[in-house]
């Protein structure tokens, strides 16, 4: 098997399993996820900003597709990673959207204090409740022939 592509060839991948406190420490300082929802005949992703708070996920999005999507099929997937030197790191959540309406949920959950990606009035709330939490990290290890370090 080759190596994958942002791999030199003198590079091995080792993969650790996430412990889910980790997973959400990594969610929690993600800048920006990806939100997976069930569409028409396929799978919608989209970018969006989002809020961690008392082991939930919390989005705000202006009237459009992904709230349609939703309001049809409310199990969704969500990701975020990130890379730093030799690190590359994923942690995919998978749970039930549904929108909020009650305006205490909402104030207490911090999805109000989400920056905006664009300039669209985003008035629509929703929640994540998980029901899975998986993370993995790769590690890219330098064997070089001859050379043990």
């Amino acid at each position: 098997m080759s190596a994958p592509i942002w791999l030199k060839p003198d590079e091995v991948p080792e993969v650790e399993y996430l412990a889910q406190d980790e997973c959400w420490v990594l969610l929690a300082a993600a800048p920006m996820g990806r939100l997976g929802v069930r569409a028409d005949g396929g799978v919608d992703i989209f970018p969006v900003n989002f809020a961690v708070n008392d082991g939930a996920i919390y989005i705000r999005s202006a009237p459009g597709s992904k709230l349609v999507d939703i309001a049809h099929a409310s199990s969704v997937a969500f990701e975020v990673d990130g890379s730093r030197r030799r690190t590359h790191w994923s942690v995919v959540v998978q749970g039930t959207a549904e929108r909020m309406s009650l305006d205490s949920d909402i104030q207490t959950s911090g999805v109000l204090e989400l920056p905006t990606m664009t300039s669209s009035a985003k008035w629509n709330y929703v929640r994540i409740a998980p029901f899975s939490v998986s993370g993995r990290r790769f590690t890219t290890d330098r064997r070089r022939r001859g050379m043990n370090w």
